[in-house]
């Protein structure tokens, strides 16, 4: 596993992929990138990369909407933003041949991706993906946030209660005792509730994997179906006894899920 220390070539973190925050594993011409939620990292993909870095080479990058001084003022205004800072690190690594892999909100962004620059992607994979339906992780949020409401927040996008520690709570209400930042959050909440790709899914043709928490809150198991009745040729698969983040709760499985889809879409 890598862990990159370079630099960004004077490229601003707020509006870059830092590169000291991409989890690399595996080796080959045929990639998988994984791209997390509003509040996800790189590390909860990190069972399912280590899951498949025996066959493929399997990267997941920070994008940049965690918690960095300027976000509010030089981050991210659109979805169409950190698509495009995804196609650069694409470009920037010369991956030829690669499936965008996105969890709600990177679903998005992977979608976004894929519309703009067909042949890009060798394969699609959305778990719980924004761009239909989604109810607002941080609904309710405001300055300075309490404890339970970051308790609260955390419980209605986890299943898995177990996975819901007091450090997480406590990083996570660090982070949220930023005002700016919450400022800058709440940004890109609406900027995910307006792009809406209800009539642009139909435009996509390349394999594609839905991959869904039965239990999801805040993409309801019938948005995933809408997901798959409207990308044509998609495949549709529920994960019992999960949430949101799937690739999280249940990553054994959720690679699982991976390792019978991904050979199809690197064949010819």
């Amino acid at each position: 596993m890598i862990f990159r220390s370079q630099t960004q070539n004077n490229e601003d973190l707020c509006s870059s992929i830092d590169l000291n925050r991409v989890v690399e594993m595996g080796a080959g011409s045929d990639t998988i990138l994984f791209l997390h939620g509003l509040f996800g990292t790189p590390e909860h993909w990190q069972v399912v990369m280590e899951r498949l870095s025996d066959r493929y080479r399997v990267i997941a990058p920070q994008l940049p909407i965690d918690p960095q001084p300027g976000r509010r003022r030089d981050g991210m205004k659109t979805i169409a933003d950190l698509s495009d800072v995804v196609a650069r690190f694409i470009e920037d690594r010369k991956l030829d041949s690669v499936v965008l892999c996105g969890n709600s909100l990177g679903g998005l962004v992977a979608i976004d991706l894929c519309v703009k620059q067909p042949g890009l992607a060798k394969g699609l994979v959305l778990a719980g993906s924004a761009g239909l339906f989604e109810r607002s992780p941080i609904r309710g949020l405001r300055a300075k946030p309490s404890r339970e409401f970051v308790r609260t927040t955390v419980a209605g996008i986890l299943h898995d209660q177990s996975l819901i520690s007091e450090d997480l709570v406590d990083n996570w209400h660090g982070s949220l005792m930023d005002r700016d930042y919450v400022r800058f959050l709440l940004r890109v909440s609406r900027a995910t509730r307006d792009r809406s790709v209800e009539n642009e899914l139909a435009q996509l043709d390349l394999p594609t994997m839905i991959i869904w928490g039965r239990n999801d809150e805040i993409t309801p198991p019938s948005t995933g179906e809408e997901f798959q009745r409207r990308i044509k040729g998609s495949q549709l698969e529920f994960i019992e006894e999960c949430g949101h983040a799937p690739n999280w709760e249940r990553p054994e499985k959720f690679a699982e899920l991976l390792t019978g889809f991904l050979p199809g879409c690197f064949e010819g």
